[in-house]
Formats: C-alpha cells, structure tokens, sequence
C-alpha cells in the first residue's frame, strides 16, 4: 500500500508526516473534517529530507492483511470462543452465555488496543520504505 504525505517535523531521523486522506475519504460527505489531510504518522527515516518534501512511502500488503485480520476476525472468534466456553464447559444457559461472549468480545478489544501499542513501534522502525521524495510547500498545511 502506497500513501502520502508532507514532512512537518524532522530531529535527526525521526520524521513526522502528516499523510493526505485518500481519494475515498475526498470525496465523502460523513465527516465534518473537510481537510485535505489526516493523522500525522513518526517513523524513522535514513533518506534526506527537508520539511515540506511530500513522501510517498509504501507498507508490505501482507503486513496489512495481517492487522486486517487481527482487528476484524480477532473479535469474532473471541465471542465464539466466550459462547462455547461459558455454555459447554461451565453448562450456563443462554443468557449468561451471551453475556460472557460479549465480555469476551471486550477482552479481544483490550488484547488488540494492547498489540497496537507494541506493534506500533515495531512498524514505525522497520516496515515503512520512502520511495519517493519530491519537493513540497509547507505553506500546505495553513
């Protein structure tokens, strides 16, 4: 996956870029937010570049399938396994067994806000490759 952005701060090799909204994000009309960009992104960076430089980096798209994966498929089975657990192994009814797969669903979401917190790290130092660097205007951000 290839996507943009500006650099607004450099130290050392640390960057910060804030990405542009992709094409889809343009030209919807759910957010309020109207701007033409989104979230500022830190990595490490061994290029030469200066502020302003807009970037086009690129992320592996198995690395992508897998946060994919582990944010949409991790819940569900977490409910299921909540279901199965609490009805066949512990013999509650109905209601209680639904009950605990939605605990178990919660569960999932404080495991994968925990892995967001390690992974993030491990992707901002070793998975992100600047491909191109083309000469921007900071004024682009006022």
């Amino acid at each position: 996956m290839e996507s943009k952005g500006i650099i607004t701060h450099i130290k050392g090799n640390n960057i910060t870029v804030k990405l542009y909204k992709e094409a889809a994000c343009l030209h919807c009309n759910v957010c309020e937010d109207k701007k033409k960009f989104s979230k500022d992104f830190d990595f490490i960076t061994e290029r030469k570049v200066d502020l302003g430089d807009i970037v086009t980096f690129s992320i592996e798209g198995s690395k992508i399938a897998k946060i994919a994966i582990i944010i949409y498929i991790f819940p569900i089975i977490g409910m299921i396994l909540g279901y199965f657990f609490s009805s066949s192994i512990l013999g509650w009814n109905e209601e209680r067994s639904v009950l605990t797969s939605f605990v178990f669903l919660v569960i999932s979401f404080i495991i994968i806000f925990l892995y967001d917190k390690i992974y993030r790290k491990k992707v901002q130092n070793s998975d992100i490759e600047i491909i191109a660097v083309e000469k921007g205007d900071i004024s682009d951000l006022i």
